[in-house]
């Protein structure tokens, strides 16, 4: 096979530029004929009409070899290293009961994973995990660089997916420095996405371990500040009632977006608005600007290129083609 066959069409030229030296040969033997008997000719003319025939196979052969070594073929089987430039990208998920509040249509955590799908199809070539979190935190999908099975994982996040109730943002930026740390150094960057209720006291603490890992923090805040009621459906999806306090009171759940903006802005990140017209530009933006690493994902076969042998065959046969004399020795 070779690995630029667009080359292999230059192979055209051999068959006309031998008919042309041919023609031109003929021509040259016809004119030494008119001129002098075919007897004398040896003697009388110094010109060789054998070399000009083997300067034209010479040449033509050249030629041949290096429209082959162009194309640059290619046979048996090797292996390489494939390392791919990528960051590591920690997508940190809120999937307490709050984020069911329907101020983000169609609600908070639809609206949370579709931002999560728009992330991953616009930046093709990273490496991505998802952390979900309530009360507690948990890999939903590993850091990996098959972004279809990512994919297939952040279509199962739901807020029944951890037993623990209430939001502890804490635990998962401590899992994802945790991570974080086992890596190689480089970029790595947690995007949290939450409606910002907190109901944690170990927030200082996970922010100093993100610190130590080197991790930073995007924060995009789900819901807005005036709040809206956490619905309670039923199997068809049809709202039957709301949750409601230890007093029987309708709870209001409201985004607080001054903890993710302090969160972002201590660990070196930014913060986003989901409710903001222009937060998937801006937020592919962000992590299309962060640093790569070198990651080796893996071994590939492939084919090893061979157009140095005829390279060299074909500058052989063009170095000779000049060297060859057309004239005899007297």
């Amino acid at each position: 096979m070779f690995a630029d066959k667009i080359y292999l069409l230059l192979l055209l030229l051999i068959p006309v530029l031998a008919v042309f030296f041919y023609i031109a040969l003929k021509k040259r033997k016809a004119a030494l004929d008119r001129l002098i008997s075919r007897v004398n000719i040896s003697t009388l003319v110094s010109v060789n009409l054998r070399a000009y025939k083997i300067k034209y196979i010479l040449l033509l052969a050249g030629l041949f070899f290096v429209i082959i070594a162009m194309a640059c073929p290619q046979y048996g089987d090797g292996m390489r290293t494939v390392i791919k430039e990528s960051s590591e990208i920690i997508i940190a998920l809120d999937i307490s009961k709050s984020m069911l509040a329907e101020d983000s249509k169609p609600s908070r955590l639809e609206k949370a994973k579709m931002i999560v799908s728009k992330i991953v199809e616009e930046n093709p070539g990273e490496k991505m995990g998802i952390v979900v979190f309530s009360g507690t935190a948990m890999w939903q999908c590993p850091l990996t660089f098959d972004l279809h099975a990512l994919k297939m994982f952040l279509q199962s996040v739901e807020t029944t997916n951890l037993p623990l109730g209430g939001t502890r943002i804490s635990s998962a930026i401590m899992l994802a420095s945790k991570a974080a740390s086992c890596e190689s150094a480089g970029s790595r960057v947690m995007i949290l996405i939450s409606d910002g209720e907190n109901h944690d006291s170990k927030i200082k603490e996970a922010v100093n371990a993100a610190k130590k890992a080197g991790l930073r923090i995007i924060s995009i805040g789900i819901g807005k500040k005036e709040g809206a009621p956490i619905p309670v459906k039923d199997e068809t999806g049809t709202v039957i009632d709301y949750v409601k306090d230890v007093n029987g009171k309708v709870v209001i759940s409201r985004a607080n977006p001054v903890l993710l903006k302090n969160v972002a802005e201590e660990m070196g990140g930014k913060y986003f608005d989901a409710l903001d017209d222009d937060v998937y530009p801006s937020l592919v933006k962000a992590v299309r600007n962060l640093d790569k690493n070198n990651s080796e994902v893996g071994m590939k076969s492939s084919k090893t290129d061979r157009f140095q042998i005829f390279l060299l065959l074909g500058l052989i046969a063009l170095f000779a083609e000049l060297l060859f004399p057309l004239r005899r020795k007297r």
